[in-house]
C-alpha cells in the first residue's frame, strides 16, 4: 500500500479538533446571554428617548419605569444604583454602564462591559 494515498484524519488531529470546537462552544454558551441581556436593556431605555411623559418626570419615577420594564422582560439584577442621570446643557442623559465576570477556569474571569446610554426628551 503506497503511503502517499492514505488521506484523512487521524486520532489526534480529531481530538484537537474536537477540542477547538468545543472550547468555542463552551466559551459561546458563556458569553451569549450576556449580550442577550444587554440587548433588553437597550430595548428597554431605548423608547425612553420618544417618551414625551417623562419629560416632566422626577428620575426616581423614571428609575421606576425602567425598573418595571426590566422586571417584565425577566432582568432582575439591574438595581436602581446601577442607572445614572447625567445632566447636560439641554438634556438628560441615562446611562446604565456595567460590567459582567464569567469565572472561566479556577482564578481566570472573563470581564464585559456594557454601556448604554439615552437622552431623555426635554420639555
Amino acid at each position: 500500500m503506497n503511503s502517499r494515498k492514505q488521506q484523512g484524519w487521524t486520532m489526534w488531529s480529531l481530538a484537537f479538533s474536537l477540542a477547538i470546537v468545543g472550547s468555542i462552544a463552551w466559551l459561546g454558551l458563556k458569553i451569549v446571554p450576556l449580550y442577550l441581556d444587554n440587548g433588553t436593556i437597550r430595548s428597554v431605555i431605548k423608547p425612553l428617548s420618544q417618551d414625551r411623559s417623562l419629560s416632566d418626570a422626577s428620575y426616581d419615577e423614571v428609575v421606576e419605569v425602567i425598573l418595571k420594564r426590566m422586571n417584565i422582560n425577566n432582568v432582575r439584577w439591574v438595581k436602581d444604583e446601577d442607572i445614572e442621570f447625567v445632566e447636560e446643557d439641554n438634556y438628560t442623559q441615562v446611562r446604565i454602564d456595567y460590567e459582567k465576570r464569567i469565572k472561566m477556569v479556577s482564578n481566570i474571569d472573563l470581564i464585559v462591559t456594557f454601556k448604554n446610554h439615552v437622552n431623555l426628551p426635554s420639555n
